[in-house]
């Protein structure tokens, strides 16, 4: 009888316990080696936990289903906020601060790069912890260079370096020394390093003004005055990286998910690349492509949820960086990668700039699409750069309208 109570007993509390544990949802998305690192990320963190349990619901279509699942009040409790769309979520109040862990446990903030950490914070509060994140620098093939006899690039060359090198290979019969494309994001590091800005004190555009302007013509001019890039799509190729893998091009501005790329599909090419960073004219500058650990402002579990940030961000970064060959954005972790290609990468995070433009609206995503319209003409002399800068100008504040 007393072993049967004894059981009863036992039973009942497995029961209650298992009842008692809070269980989280944690949303995002990834390719399925993301994926496989997150499921392990998500099964250390359980098996650390006696009263937390996370499951992992990934969202297809995620940058759209968010949206509409946090405005039915049916949002997980930890997403993945991309930082273009940090602005709108923040502003719209579907995110929680975390100043106030950081403040009462003395949360070290530190441990990140600088700019990753600031990149979510929005009027001065912090809305997420830099998941992991990537920077552009400059991609050259050794071979080619060294069959037309050209020095390779040097990390934070000039602007005009840049194009003398270009220049050098066209004297030489080579095509087409570098990709770009029309793409206003990959225009910004020409527009910051020459001493511009994006938006004035008012958050309107200051792409008009002299210094923004003379980066955004430079960048165009490679295409359509100098003729030493083209688009991807005129080369034979999907994208940058594409480009350069099938040899193309001597040189690509692109990111660290290239060297994945080319290593996989163009193993020849990989072992010929070197990787330096962005050209520079007055100041360092690259974009920072980052995606934070967030907590659903409306979450009725938000002291587990930061349990859960605090573990992803440090035991789960490790995990996540050894099975997907991301970068880190905890330095201890960065310290430990020794790819000599991965370097240029590591060291934009000192001083790059979030892919994000403020606006009043928080929604930069028309007046984007708006730009590169205007990029692509001006690639293919359609429009002056008096005509495009003049519609932006006259349009810019309607395209950041509140949708």
């Amino acid at each position: 009888m007393k072993k049967r109570v004894v059981l009863f007993v036992i039973i009942a509390l497995v029961a209650v316990f298992a009842f008692s544990q809070v269980e989280l949802r944690v949303s995002g998305w990834g390719n399925p080696t993301e994926e496989a690192a997150i499921q392990e990320i998500i099964k250390q963190f359980n098996e650390s936990q006696t009263e937390i349990k996370a499951v992992w619901e990934p969202i297809p279509d995620f940058t759209k289903q968010i949206r509409t699942m946090l405005s039915a009040g049916t949002g997980p409790d930890v997403f993945f906020v991309d930082v273009a769309w940090l602005p709108e979520f923040a502003g719209k109040n579907t995110l929680l601060p975390l100043d106030l862990y950081v403040r009462k446990e003395n949360y070290d903030l530190d441990v990140f790069y600088k700019p990753l950490v600031d990149a979510f914070r929005y009027n001065g509060r912090l809305y997420g912890l830099p998941k992991d994140f990537s920077t552009l620098a400059l991609f050259f093939n050794k071979e080619i260079f060294d069959q037309y006899g050209i020095e390779y690039p040097k990390g934070l060359m000039s602007f005009d370096k840049l194009l003398e090198i270009c220049q050098e290979f066209r004297a030489k019969g080579y095509e087409t020394p570098l990709v770009l494309e029309a793409d206003f994001n990959r225009v910004i590091p020409f527009v910051l390093s020459n001493g511009g800005r994006l938006v004035t004190d008012d958050l309107d555009t200051a792409l008009g003004e002299p210094l923004s302007r003379e980066g955004i013509e430079f960048y165009c001019n490679l295409v359509n005055k100098y003729q030493v890039a083209q688009e991807s799509a005129n080369l034979g190729a999907d994208w940058i990286g594409d480009a350069f893998g099938k040899e193309k091009v001597a040189m690509a501005m692109s990111g660290p998910w290239t060297l994945g790329f080319v290593k996989e599909q163009f193993p020849n090419v990989y072992n010929k690349m070197g990787v330096v960073q962005m050209p520079m004219e007055k100041e360092k500058a690259t974009m920072i492509y980052t995606v934070s650990w967030s907590i659903n402002r409306n979450t009725q579990f938000k002291d587990e949820a930061w349990e859960l940030l605090k573990f992803a961000t440090d035991k789960g970064q490790e995990i996540f960086v050894e099975r997907t060959g991301v970068l880190a954005s905890r330095k201890s972790i960065a310290d430990q990668d020794t790819d000599v290609l991965k370097q240029a990468f590591y060291k934009g995070a000192e001083y790059g700039t979030a892919w994000n433009v403020p606006t009043p609206s928080g929604n930069f995503s028309e007046a984007n699409d708006q730009i590169n319209s205007r990029l692509k003409d001006l690639f293919y002399g359609k429009i002056t750069y008096d005509e495009a800068f003049n519609q932006i100008e006259e349009n810019y504040m309607k395209w950041v309208e509140v949708e």
